[in-house]
């Protein structure tokens, strides 16, 4: 008697697990950050203290800063947050930005590309489970079909 599996195998739960994983980071981080670029207060990012990063994929350093929110109304200030988003030079005027909130900790720059990007990979991302489930149905309904054991 010859024993058949049907479920999924090995070499296809690799790219499912890995696919899944980077796309849920992706949308993690990217999403809220969409949500409050297009629903959140408006304001101004004061940049206080800047760091340079490591150099990315192109080589260029960018810097990572931290200061303050003033939100547009003047209704609260935001002291000692961070801001989603890189520059290329220490920022010398404020920079428009929104937050969630008077309780965030972190303003959003208004390049909606900071969240669309993030988006974009997180979808390729998925890609690669829904091709890996493909080929393991076919898999299994082959080896279904044949008899062949595992």
């Amino acid at each position: 008697m010859t024993r058949t599996n049907s479920g999924v195998r090995w070499i296809h739960a690799i790219p499912i697990a890995i696919g899944l994983a980077v796309g849920i980071f992706m949308w993690h981080a990217a999403v809220p950050r969409l949500i409050t670029q297009l629903t959140g207060v408006d304001g101004a990012f004061t940049a206080e203290r800047c760091v340079w990063g490591e150099p990315g994929s192109a080589g260029d350093r960018t810097l990572t800063c931290a200061g303050s929110f003033t939100a547009a109304d003047g209704s609260f200030t935001l002291p000692g947050i961070g801001i989603y988003g890189d520059f290329d030079d220490r920022p010398a005027a404020p920079v428009a930005a929104r937050v969630s909130g008077p309780g965030a900790d972190h303003a959003v720059q208004m390049s909606l590309l900071t969240s669309l990007a993030p988006i974009g990979l997180g979808l390729t991302a998925f890609a690669f489970p829904a091709w890996a489930l493909t080929a393991a149905t076919r898999d299994a309904l082959t080896r279904r079909r044949t008899g062949r054991p595992t």
